[in-house]
């Protein structure tokens, strides 16, 4: 009876490892400049990584192939058909690549979600070729506000940029006006700058932040001129010229295209705030040696804001 129970008990250990291989296939289709050996040691990692990771479940097929020192290790999921290709920097990065393999193709993922730290390829870290920069020149319009003054305007731009993947540098030429007269507030202003501007990607949008130095003209008016028997406060009149830095943030779109659009908002800041003169004023009925009405001066720190696009080709 005791033998009996051990041959039953032997048979189910010998039926279920038959069973559970049953319920995983993972077989070599190709081995192109690849040695038997070798790809036979390659192949069983990867199908062991995807045994782990599948739970011993489902049908893969593997194939692989050189060019020069590269390996291109395929692995298909034959249930889904879908399929991940990596170039292994030789058979020695197999190992590396397998794990992330079978995360990708188990849990439908694509390889780069797979990246950590430590697991990088060698195609993955290598730098990537560019062209030396080029210079473009560039044509914009943008609307301009002024924040602590309520005027707003148009205006236009002219310049030249360098431009290289990571980084631009940027030489504008910028003039802008309002076509308000007195007494609703108006401004104009001219500036001549030149900068740098940080792309957050090397994409073909691509947001990016910028700042510079430029010299800035910028006039401010608002109200009528003080006449005797008038209002007795409310008119501005001044004008700045001076070194203003600035700094500015955008999106730049069709970097990969010779020409390239970007939308951007820019604010100068001038190093001074515009000040207007004190102004006396004497009426024709006044008598002789009577003191004449002021208008006390003012000051406002008068910020530009550009919101525009501009064309680089």
């Amino acid at each position: 009876m005791r033998r009996l129970v051990a041959v039953f008990f032997l048979t189910l250990g010998s039926i279920a490892p038959a069973a559970a291989d049953e319920l995983f296939h993972c077989v070599l289709t190709e081995a192109g400049g690849i040695s038997a050996a070798e790809a036979g040691t390659a192949v069983g990692l990867i199908c062991d990584d995807l045994k782990r990771e599948s739970g011993g479940r489902g049908a893969f097929e593997i194939s692989l192939g050189t060019l020069g020192s590269l390996v291109n290790v395929t692995a298909t999921r034959l249930d889904t058909g879908e399929s991940i290709s990596v170039r292994a920097g030789g058979l020695e990065e197999v190992p590396l690549a397998s794990a992330r393999i079978a995360e990708a193709l188990v849990h439908h993922r694509t390889l780069a979600t797979t990246q950590r730290v430590d697991n990088l390829l060698e195609e993955e870290t290598r730098e990537a070729r560019v062209k030396r920069g080029s210079v473009k020149f560039t044509l914009g319009v943008a609307d301009l506000e002024s924040m602590g003054h309520g005027a707003r305007g148009a205006g236009f731009s002219l310049g030249l940029t360098y431009a290289t993947p990571r980084f631009a540098l940027p030489a504008e030429m910028r003039f802008a006006w309002d076509d308000n007269t007195y007494p609703e507030p108006g401004m104009s202003l001219f500036s001549v700058s030149v900068g740098g501007r940080g792309y957050l990607s090397k994409r073909d949008v691509s947001p990016f932040v910028g700042g510079g130095l430029g010299l800035l003209r910028l006039e401010a008016y608002e109200g009528e001129y003080p006449y005797p028997g008038g209002p007795s406060s409310g008119y501005f009149q001044a004008e700045w010229f001076g070194l203003a830095p600035y700094v500015e943030a955008g999106v730049e779109l069709l970097r990969l295209h010779r020409s390239r659009i970007a939308l951007h908002v820019r604010a100068d800041f001038a190093l001074a705030s515009l000040q207007s003169q004190e102004i006396e004023v004497w009426s024709e009925w006044d008598l002789p040696g009577s003191a004449p009405r002021v208008y006390p001066a003012q000051s406002r720190y008068v910020v530009p804001v550009s919101i525009g696009i501009s064309v680089a080709f």
